[in-house]
């Protein structure tokens, strides 16, 4: 089974030939390069590479993020029988899922909602950001997940987090207008990040239906939940996938609809990050679309797409 050929002719209006090789190295690639996050809430920077030392594994350090590091030849078996691995003092945690996180601006004092926490990654990242200190409201809407969740956080040490379950789109129900100062909205998608072209099961799922039906989803979901954020507060939107109607196309509608959020300025000293795009076959998107930031997959990075608002007025 091959992967749809509209998939290809979609991938050359997005980006150069150059970035698609990149990206095709990647769809055929049998593994990629494992990246951590060191869990301040159990361990520290000083302990950990302490023993990657030790043991002879070679990292590098990505500076533009707090805590994370790319295990350069490692494999899951060589981190095993580390104790910093079996005491969950290093969180395997891509590189591109770390991000998002990155451009909340946390600090002392912010409730922080993270509206479709699962798989949790980015739930802790922001427990060991803020310490444990202040609040995060972690919402899931799978109760197998919710158990996943509430396992990770625990293991984790993460004590100032609590977790709901509810459909996302009526989080408004159970929560207070303009209660939070930080909202993640990773939102469910087409994951096309997770395309390997040796597994056709991570690709027989794909056509364009799929990706509409996500686009629908994020939509329902955003448009329910900005009340919820404070004046002055930030709303950072992230997926995991390269479909336009996903990223650009819902940065397009949140402009055109909510006058009171403002996009912000976000950049990234990184090979994989590349330009945006503001038009896609015949849909021309809002030109302050060029404040977002597209990740390649690659061997280092998933697929990613990451924009940060403001909530500028109620």
């Amino acid at each position: 089974m091959e992967l749809n050929k509209k998939f290809w002719q979609r991938l050359e209006k997005i980006y150069s030939t150059f970035d698609i090789e990149t990206i095709k190295k990647w769809f055929n690639t049998k593994k990629r390069k494992i990246s951590i996050r060191i869990n301040t809430l159990q361990s520290n920077e000083g302990e950990v590479l302490k023993i990657l030392d030790e043991k002879w594994l070679k990292y590098t350090k990505i500076d533009f993020l707090q805590n994370a590091y790319i295990l350069d030849d490692a494999t899951l078996k060589d981190l095993w029988d580390l104790d910093i691995f079996a005491y969950w003092k290093i969180y395997l945690q891509s590189i591109a899922s770390q991000i998002p996180v990155n451009f909340l601006d946390l600090k002392s004092g912010d409730k922080v909602l993270d509206i479709t926490a699962s798989p949790w990654s980015k739930t802790s990242q922001i427990a060991s950001m803020l310490q444990n200190t202040w609040e995060i409201i972690a919402n899931d809407n799978n109760a197998i997940r919710i158990d996943k969740l509430k396992f990770t956080l625990e293991r984790q040490w993460v004590t100032n987090t609590k977790v709901i379950k509810t459909d996302a789109t009526k989080l408004w129900e159970i929560l207070e207008e303009n209660s939070f100062d930080k909202i993640l909205a990773d939102l469910p998608c087409s994951a096309e990040w997770r395309i390997n072209l040796n597994n056709e099961k991570s690709y027989w799922f794909w056509c364009e239906s799929n990706i509409k039906k996500n686009y629908l989803i994020q939509k329902d979901i955003l448009k329910n939940t900005i009340w919820l954020l404070k004046v002055g507060g930030i709303l950072v939107y992230s997926t995991c996938t390269i479909a336009p109607e996903e990223n650009e196309w819902i940065v397009h509608f949140l402009l055109s609809n909510f006058k009171e959020l403002e996009i912000e300025d976000i950049s990234l000293d990184y090979k994989y990050i590349k330009n945006w795009i503001t038009r896609f076959w015949d849909i021309i998107y809002n030109k302050k679309v060029d404040k977002s930031l597209r990740c390649l997959p690659s061997e280092e990075t998933e697929g990613f797409f990451v924009v940060k608002f403001r909530k500028i007025t109620h």
